[in-house]
């Protein structure tokens, strides 16, 4: 036990004495100088030409897609779409940037085309 705890009081003076070397250098404190920009103003952060967003490329079923239970009625299917529809049009996002704007195109594509592919098999 004493040898523990012997031990244990060299590595805390160990540890302390590393910390006020850092902190006090040749006798003068050291201070970090702050950084001149904010890491969000960098301009390598603001710069327009980005790289387009890019989603997934995994295909989901259409029936998750529009939310609706495998076999729904047709009437069930297109009340799904006309909902999701109305929350993912593009024209809601118009005044938006054109990243979002994509997005809403590409969901709308996806809701149609599981629309499309789940009214064909109701035929």
């Amino acid at each position: 036990m004493p040898a523990l705890y012997l031990v244990t009081m060299a590595v805390m003076v160990f540890l302390l004495t590393r910390w006020l070397r850092r902190v006090v250098g040749a006798g003068e404190f050291v201070f970090k100088k702050a950084p001149k920009k904010q890491w969000w103003e960098d301009e390598v952060r603001r710069r327009e030409d980005k790289p387009a967003l890019k989603t997934l490329a995994f295909r989901r079923l259409p029936h998750t897609i529009l939310g609706v239970e495998r076999g729904a009625s047709r009437e069930v299917i297109e009340e799904a779409r006309e909902r999701l529809l109305a929350e993912n049009s593009p024209d809601m996002v118009a005044k938006m940037s054109d990243e979002i704007q994509e997005v809403a195109r590409r969901k709308t594509e996806e809701i149609e085309a599981a629309y499309a592919a789940l009214v064909e098999d109701k035929d």
